[in-house]
């Protein structure tokens, strides 16, 4: 009898500890994905606000944006990095261009240009940074385990009290 109720703890606590290790798993994608959503929304913020007026790119709005393009390095594939290093090189250029009154006619075809390609941001953009938005575990898994823990407890209950009649 002892050797049993070792054997049905221990397998207690081995269930426990795979649902901790699951939770701390999906804690783990849930803050990258938050992190990258956070930069997401920043880069989003950013080309809203120039594509509005080139010259809106202070100091404060900048700075948002190189902050959050340095961190893209860490959390994003190179087809993403890439992607900012480029928006970032056009969101300058539309902007120095446009504090500049004095301004060519192929430098205003340029500056529209520039200005038309971050216009694209969100049919550019989205494509690349959604691969790196989804969730490589469904979330679902916990939901089916604890339904599974429920089923299992409620079945064991009830035999349990046809037991004890």
């Amino acid at each position: 009898m002892d050797k049993w109720l070792t054997v049905i703890i221990a397998a207690f606590v081995a269930w426990i500890g795979f649902l901790q290790w699951l939770t701390a798993r999906q804690k783990a994608v849930f803050d990258l994905f938050d992190k990258r959503f956070k930069i997401y929304e920043t880069v989003k913020h950013c080309v809203d606000q120039v594509s509005r007026n080139p010259e809106y790119l202070d100091g404060e709005v900048e700075k948002e944006f190189l902050k959050a393009v340095n961190e893209a390095k860490f959390l994003f594939g190179d087809d993403v990095n890439s992607y900012l290093e480029a928006l970032r090189t056009d969101i300058i250029s539309a902007s120095t261009a446009s504090k500049l009154q004095a301004l060519s006619t192929s430098d205003r075809v340029a500056t529209l240009t520039v200005m038309y390609l971050i216009s694209t941001f969100p049919e550019t953009a989205e494509p690349l940074f959604a691969k790196y938005m989804r969730f490589t575990q469904p979330v679902p898994l916990i939901t089916r385990i604890d339904a599974w823990v429920r089923r299992r407890t409620s079945q064991l209950k009830s035999t349990i009290v046809r037991m004890g009649e």
